[in-house]
């Protein structure tokens, strides 16, 4: 199994199954320095059923772009085959503020997303990658379309490397291209790894190093 495919893709969890990241990393945002932590879960209710909650908090020094946010969601995993392909769909209840870049929105919110993926096994290395497309409103008329494509794979040696890729559109927010590129390690009791994310859209400027640590049971 590899890490680094919570929080998007068409799986569900099996039932009784956890999954659980915490994750923190040193972040710039147009010249200014701050930090952003957040603990993510899943938990398997069977029959493809699965929630999932999420809290997040990002601080930087001269506290203008401060934000806390929350979601919690349900996932169906509605169709795969034996091939190791799946599609999936996500509810979500968003609360806090939600920023891209030095633009955002706040208060209440939903979200509903469409997933498909393949994961499977080559050359006796796991591997996995998913396109996700999701539409985010928050109170005001704040709208989103995000898309969201990743791929992970194991390197051998219990290495493991990802690699995922957002763009975001919005009425209220800055259009965004991300990067975030990680390496880890699969340990007995947890996955830890380390990467680098990168904006690339233009409308700001935003790199971050981050830490993650992974535990599935």
């Amino acid at each position: 199994a590899m890490a680094g495919s919570a929080e998007a893709g068409p799986w569900a969890q099996l039932q009784g199954d956890i999954y659980a990241r915490a994750n923190v990393s040193a972040e710039r945002l147009d010249g200014e320095d701050g930090w952003r932590g957040d603990i993510y879960g899943e938990y398997g209710l069977g029959g493809g059923w699965m929630v999932t909650g999420k809290a997040e908090s990002v601080r930087y020094d001269g506290g203008t772009q401060d934000s806390d946010a929350y979601r919690l969601s349900a996932r169906r995993q509605l169709w795969s085959n034996d091939k190791g392909w799946a599609i999936g769909a996500e509810g979500a209840v968003l609360h806090g503020t939600t920023l891209a870049g030095v633009f955002g929105c706040e208060g209440l919110g939903g979200e509903a997303r469409i997933s498909a993926g393949r994961s499977g096994v080559y050359k006796d290395r796991n591997y996995y990658f998913f396109a996700d497309a999701a539409w985010i409103h928050q109170e005001g008329g704040c709208d989103r379309q995000r898309f969201e494509f990743g791929y992970g794979t194991d390197l051998g040696g219990n290495f493991f490397t990802t690699e995922q890729v957002w763009l975001e559109y919005g009425s209220r927010s800055a259009d965004s291209i991300k990067t975030e590129t990680q390496l880890g390690y699969h340990f007995p009791l947890a996955d830890v790894s380390m990467g680098y994310r990168e904006e690339f859209g233009g409308e700001f400027d935003e790199q971050a190093i981050l830490l993650a640590v992974t535990v599935r049971r």
